[in-house]
């Protein structure tokens, strides 16, 4: 009598084979080989350029996850797949363990080409189960975990052997980086609608949906379909006229939190809402190639020239800043409070567990010269570590892991303790406080102005503020990025452990040392060369041009090995003279071949006047472009197309893909290559939604 059943309760029981854990050097394919899960041809050559059948495909997954087809288990066959198909043992198994299913006729197709979103499904459904949605998110939960890292397909090209290799080993690898014991579906971060608006304004998302979260405890969040997010939507910048308005004045970004949050909801199966995005946000979340600092400032300055990307009859100049880097001995002491959130809205697994589990990483990269202190808060603030050296790493950990979540959000009286704390153990070099929350402030100092203003007073005595923000459902991206404006900090947002070591491992000299404060550009453009240009991104940085020399205006820091890029799209001029030209103006320039004069102010970090650096630079195409230019842009490409901006022209999201695979480099920890995957699922997404409108 054969037994009845279903895969997916056979796929729990399953033991995937280990295999050694990706390492420098570590060749993946050998690693599968030795195991038994990849094979070669008749010649026994692995061919890893060529493509993989569906069949292949779930050979190689039975094999890693050694599901074994069970005869006496009453299982549906597939009609393409007939008792003595050479695979037709490793496809029923697969079967049964839920792995895969049919068409809609309930063919197999045993002999085409596995599709990237076939693959990264299969992987999927045999670690986390099948209760993602087909494709997205199957791919989102893939992308997330890593399983796709160095994948060169994308949705709907088929998979090479040496995708396959690279799929398969990243999931089996024993040394996956988990965030939560317990594991957690997928969840969406929900729909988002949007009011109407002429100008900048505040955006709410609503709307729930997606697997219930877990927490550390394995209980679901109560807070899941509970969605309060809150973005400021800042009118875009527009073209202006050269001769009328020749000066562009703006604060440099560092913040990355706009990466992130948008990495968070493509992932989830969502686009982006409205005012989400931050253009200049994604193009500095990059490293770029830095040029040597032959100067005497803390950075470095260059520009690059060519024809615009998505508008062939304009220009597009690129304009960077490279902070110098800090080695890891030349870094002074170090204060560093920690302000955490333990209200209730932080009961989420991606919220108080991942803020702990991001703590013990900053805490490998601290030593002895360094002092720790921990304060929370929620109904009411309190100190949960005095003032500790960082070599005591355990006294510190038994102190994080004691927090728990509970009781509304007081949040101006913990940064008040925070600072008071970080006044009393000042040091000759970095005092910051560190604040890791979702942002819901409701209860303390009795306004936002005054919260700020309170804030903006320990920033001149010396004592910074960053902010990580974490989680979803009820995040206030708005109100934490003023926060760490009005602090001199910077703002990153915290979706996975992934990200958490970039922030405070593999960044943390740009983290929290600072090499120039208040550093703003000014830009005059030569009306004889520009006719128009506009700034593409950073809507809420502008200045009044006046405000550059004014050293009593606030401006963005910089850390130490930060680059700052920006981009300006520019009109031509053609030499004709204006139909009606201005009675007082004179047009004077030194140089008719300049395109503009660059000048930089900055501050040294705890002096009060600014220091002032002028660059011409010249109206000539550099001869061809540099990496960090062709990447750049397309990730800038990437930005107006999420924001639906009128000024794309001809960018795509075949575009960006192309060029920024094209400048995709060595890419020493697969950021570029995540963000090509990342452009790829936004160009699915963003089909499918114009279809359903």
């Amino acid at each position: 009598m054969k037994k009845r059943g279903f895969g997916f309760i056979a796929a729990v029981l399953m033991i995937a084979v280990a295999v050694p854990a990706a390492a420098a050097g570590a060749d993946p394919a050998a690693a599968l080989a030795e195991k038994g899960i990849l094979t070669g041809y008749e010649d026994g050559i692995l061919r890893l350029d060529g493509l993989v059948t569906r069949a292949e495909f779930v050979k190689m997954l039975a094999a890693a996850y050694r599901a074994e087809y069970d005869p006496e288990l009453e299982t549906e066959g597939f009609p393409d797949v007939p008792r003595g198909f050479w695979a037709y043992e490793p496809v029923m198994a697969a079967r049964q363990h839920g792995f895969v299913s049919g068409d809609e006729t309930g063919m197999f197709h045993p002999d085409a080409p596995v599709l990237y979103e076939q693959a990264l499904k299969m992987v999927v459904a045999a670690e986390k189960g099948t209760h993602f949605s087909y494709p997205e998110g199957y791919i989102g939960a893939a992308i997330d975990a890593g399983y796709a890292d160095r994948m060169e397909a994308l949705i709907g090209e088929p998979v090479t052997r040496q995708d396959a290799v690279y799929l398969i080993y990243n999931a089996l690898c024993e040394e996956q980086e988990l965030v939560f014991e317990t594991g957690f579906g997928y969840s969406s971060p929900g729909s988002f609608s949007t009011s109407s608006f002429s100008g900048g304004g505040s955006v709410s998302a609503g709307g729930g949906g997606g697997a219930p979260l877990l927490n550390e405890y394995g209980a679901t969040d109560a807070f899941q379909g509970f969605h309060t997010e809150e973005y400021t939507a800042e009118p875009e910048n527009r073209f202006k006229t050269a001769l009328t308005s020749p000066l562009s004045t703006f604060s440099i970004d560092v913040d990355t939190a706009s990466y992130s949050n948008m990495r968070r909801f493509l992932l989830g199966g969502s686009m982006p809402p409205a005012g989400s995005i931050r253009t200049e946000e994604l193009i500095n979340y990059f490293d770029y190639d830095r040029p040597e600092n032959s100067g005497d400032a803390p950075f470095s300055v260059s520009a690059e020239l060519h024809d615009c990307p998505w508008n062939e009859q304009n220009k597009l100049v690129m304009l960077a800043l490279h902070g110098n880097e800090l080695p890891q001995e030349a870094r002074g002491q170090s204060n560093l409070v920690f302000l955490i959130d333990t209200s209730g809205s932080m009961y989420a697994a991606n919220k108080l567990p991942l803020v702990v589990k991001s703590m013990e990483l900053l805490l490998e990269t601290l030593d002895e010269r360094d002092t720790i202190s921990i304060v929370a808060y929620a109904g009411s603030a309190g100190m949960v570590l005095e003032p500790t050296p960082a070599s005591e790493k355990e006294k510190i950990l038994d102190a994080l892991k004691s927090l728990r979540a509970g009781g509304s959000t007081a949040g101006a009286a913990g940064i008040t303790l925070a600072y008071e704390t970080a006044v009393q153990n000042r040091v000759e070099g970095n005092n910051r406080v560190i604040l890791c929350t979702d942002g819901d402030f409701n209860v303390g100092i009795s306004s936002t102005a005054e919260l700020e203003k309170f804030i903006e007073e320990k920033r001149d005595a010396g004592i910074y503020l960053s902010v990580l923000g974490f989680g979803m459902g009820n995040y206030k991206d708005n109100r934490m990025e003023t926060l760490a404006d009005k602090g001199n900090g910077n703002y990153a947002y915290i979706d996975s452990l992934k990200e958490a070591k970039k922030v405070l491992v593999e960044d943390m000299t740009k983290t929290l040392y600072t090499v120039a404060d208040d550093v703003k550009l000014q830009v005059e453009f030569n009306p004889d060369v520009v006719s128009e240009y506009r700034l593409v991104g950073y809507e809420n940085r502008n200045l009044e041009n006046e405000d550059f020399a004014d050293d009593a205006v606030d401006a963005g820091e910089m850390g130490a090995g930060h680059q700052v890029t920006a981009f300006y799209e520019l009109k031509m001029a053609d030499g004709a003279e204006m139909e009606d030209p201005l009675r007082y103006r004179d047009v004077q320039v030194t140089d008719s071949e300049e395109l503009l004069f660059l000048k930089i102010r900055y501050k040294k970090p705890g002096e009060t006047e600014s220091t002032l650096l002028e660059i011409p630079v010249a109206n000539q195409n550099a001869e061809e472009q540099s990496a960090h230019y062709r990447f750049a842009s397309a990730v800038a490409a990437f930005g107006m197309l999420l924001n639906r901006s009128e000024y794309k022209g001809s960018a795509d999201y075949g575009a960006v893909i192309d060029h920024a695979r094209r400048a995709k480099g060595t890419d020493q920890f697969g950021l570029r290559a995540e963000f090509i995957q990342l452009a790829d699922l936004a160009r699915y997404l963003d089909t499918a939604e114009k279809e359903l409108s």
